[in-house]
């Protein structure tokens, strides 16, 4: 095939298989500007007809497993290395298109890519319960003959313009739906710094911004160098932190606890890095590892807490309590060793997790407890995989040399969930090859 001389993808019928053979024995090195172009194309194509294919494994897996969309994706987080949230939008997605045989169709030509499938799914799934069956497919049709010549945001308008065509009440039914999920959200960023975004009815973000730019000010105090949008960000974070500080709302109503603590940031640091000895990272807590200075900035006016750190593993550790319910001194131990809920891939941090049994707790073998409510079994789980593992989906065992957990799904297959390193010397930052192996895996090829 003369790549270069190819007019429009995706090519018509072509087996997955047979395009990466062809593409793969090309010498990209001798291609023209225009077969290099192509090629990229190609390869696209190809991508997205073997994603589509994995989708079909996906499937089959849901059909075999009750209350799939519960258990499902936890299996695929595992077993990917992935968060939850990419592991059941993998499989949202292989349902979806098995919902609407049009748009599977076409992922599976590699007409349209894993972001399009997305769109149509997310938008035709938040209107469809207003609309016939027929109305559905008609929309379902139309973008997929739409999605190869556009981009996913104009794709994603030129949906909802239909569905508002085809339904006048949709618009009205989405904006009531849609204001059931507002929130607000910490997205990570590099170099210590994040994204919080919010999601709010539009009248309300508004009205948040306005008064955001009124505290920011329309001009410059003389000298103040800063441009607008750091004032404004500024003067949006200076609305928080001065809040933590009072420990009181806007209203005067006092700050609520969370398991008996005040709220506050959490910064671990080393003492000597603390005092400058040295400027091994330091851990925000909800964030992760941030630069010696900024811990040295937050502790200016901080209140400390010491605490001891295993040399071996890098984890916090404390002495177990003599009841059934940790005390305030246990949980604080759980949450600063853990860090985040303890299954494979979860980020929900520990202060909003619950603290969980990993033997579960067993009235009848001790009256006091004090051998099981101990920080050698005790860790922080969110509600989900609180509930999970209540449920027998999951098995949990713990290596307190290694701090290391190991969760083992209905299939046998075992994942591990190794220590968040609160504070580790730098040698341990470097890359070091894993030992632990799955538990189903074997000699090559698998």
């Amino acid at each position: 095939m003369d790549l270069g001389a190819v007019e429009e993808f995706p090519l018509p019928e072509v087996d997955v298989t047979a395009l990466v053979a062809m593409l793969g024995s090309v010498p990209v090195s001798e291609l023209s500007g225009a077969a290099l172009v192509n090629g990229v194309a190609a390869w696209q194509q190809a991508l997205n007809m073997v994603q589509a294919a994995q989708a079909v494994w996906v499937r089959e897996l849901e059909a075999r497993t009750p209350d799939a969309l519960r258990h499902v994706p936890d299996e695929l987080a595992c077993v990917l290395v992935s968060t939850k949230r990419h592991a059941e939008n993998t499989f949202l997605r292989a349902w979806g298109t098995a919902q609407h045989p049009a748009l599977g169709d076409a992922w599976a030509a590699g007409a349209v890519d894993a972001r399009k499938v997305d769109v149509i799914l997310d938008e035709i799934h938040r209107s469809g319960t207003a609309l016939s069956a027929h109305e559905v497919d008609a929309v379902v049709s139309d973008a997929v003959d739409r999605a190869m010549e556009m981009t996913g945001p104009q794709l994603t308008r030129h949906v909802r313009a239909a569905l508002i065509a085809t339904g006048p009440t949709v618009a009205e039914e989405r904006r009531v739906v849609e204001r059931e999920r507002r929130g607000v959200f910490l997205e990570l960023a590099p170099d210590a710094m994040a994204r919080l975004i919010a999601y709010l009815p539009a009248a309300d973000a508004t009205a948040a911004f306005t008064a955001i730019d009124a505290l920011a000010g329309h001009a410059a105090i003389d000298g103040d160098e800063r441009t607008i949008d750091q004032r404004r960000a500024d003067a949006f974070s200076d609305v928080f932190t001065t809040i933590l500080d009072r420990q009181v709302t806007p209203d005067g109503t006092p700050l609520p606890t969370r398991h008996g603590q005040r709220t506050a940031l959490q910064v671990t640091v080393t003492a000597s890095t603390l005092i400058g000895l040295d400027d091994a990272p330091a851990y925000l807590g909800s964030y992760g590892p941030i630069p010696a200075q900024v811990a040295r900035e937050l502790a200016q006016d901080a209140t400390w807490r010491r605490l001891l750190t295993d040399p071996a593993t890098g984890q916090v550790c404390a002495v177990g309590t003599q009841s059934y319910r940790p005390g305030a001194d246990l949980t604080r131990t759980v949450q600063a060793r853990d860090v985040t809920c303890t299954f494979p891939g979860c980020r929900q941090p520990s202060t909003r997790c619950e603290i969980d049994h990993r033997i579960p707790y067993d009235h009848a073998r001790s009256p006091s407890g004090g051998d099981q409510t101990c920080e050698a079994n005790l860790h922080s789980l969110c509600k989900h995989h609180h509930q999970a593992k209540t449920d027998g989906w999951w098995n949990v065992t713990y290596d307190r040399d290694t701090g290391v957990s190991r969760w083992t799904d209905r299939h046998g297959i075992t994942s591990a969930r190794h220590p968040v390193l609160v504070l580790a010397p730098p040698e341990a930052l470097n890359h070091r090859r894993r030992s632990a192996r799955r538990a189903d895996s074997g000699d090559p090829p698998f």
